[in-house]
């Protein structure tokens, strides 16, 4: 997707809630010039904050198995945060640098390096990222890290551990980041699966979000409302 695609989904998630949304902006797509213009287009939708990677543009998913990941110079990405920050209107909006150098290799002490440069670039949170199947990563860098700023995990590969011992270790932000995309994709298989091979709808229609509840989260009965008002009556 490109990053004006983002956007508009963004505009439809945050019409509709006020919890806060917190997007996954990649790189920031772009240089410095091109992030600290999302971040003007995402405050004008009221999206809460960001979560930008020190990767290359165009990316590479972290969870890859043996894929290069590549990573951006530090300098260069601290000033992509620093103008972000600079470029907010929103005193409140978030911009949440994610550190990459666990998955790409590099070691606990490239990470450190990273993540102070970037707390000290303006960063509001660090995220630091582990695909390792337990949290081994994420406990040295949190016993290294003594708490200079709040951080961001997303335990998809060691989800095994309890969430008790990330609240111990001082995390701030716990993000379970695909899960429901997942499910869903699961679930569609097997409804379709079901139809395909039974030619019939018998069996599913209980399992399934009914079309009252569809409309429900199209809020059409406020719907109904307005046109009670603002359609002439006949």
């Amino acid at each position: 997707m490109s990053w004006t695609q983002v956007v508009d989904v963004c505009e439809y998630m945050s019409d509709v809630t006020d919890i806060p949304i917190l997007l996954d902006a990649d790189t920031g797509y772009g240089n410095f010039n091109n992030a600290r213009r999302l971040i003007r287009k995402l405050e004008s939708r009221g999206i809460a904050g960001c979560c930008i990677e020190d990767k290359l543009f165009p990316k590479t998913n972290s969870l890859m198995d043996n894929r290069v990941q590549p990573l951006a110079d530090i300098d260069e990405f601290s000033l992509k945060i620093k103008a972000c920050k600079d470029s907010q209107q929103d005193p409140d909006f978030c911009v949440v640098a994610r550190v990459e150098a666990l998955i790409a290799g590099w070691g606990l002490d490239e990470a450190l390096k990273r993540a102070e440069a970037y707390r000290n670039a303006g960063a509001d949170a660090i995220l630091i990222h582990s695909k390792k199947l337990d949290s081994s990563e994420i406990e040295a860098f949190m016993k290294a890290w003594r708490n200079q700023g709040p951080i961001v995990i997303v335990p998809t590969k060691y989800y095994t551990t309890p969430t008790k011992v990330f609240e111990n270790l001082g995390i701030s932000v716990v993000i379970w980041a695909n899960h429901n995309l997942r499910a869903s994709i699961t679930a569609m298989k097997a409804t379709t699966e079901h139809i395909f091979k039974e030619q019939s709808l018998s069996g599913i229609e209980n399992k399934i979000a009914s079309v009252k509840e569809v409309f429900r989260l199209q809020q059409d009965e406020e719907l109904v409302k307005a046109e009670k008002i603002y359609l002439p009556v006949k």
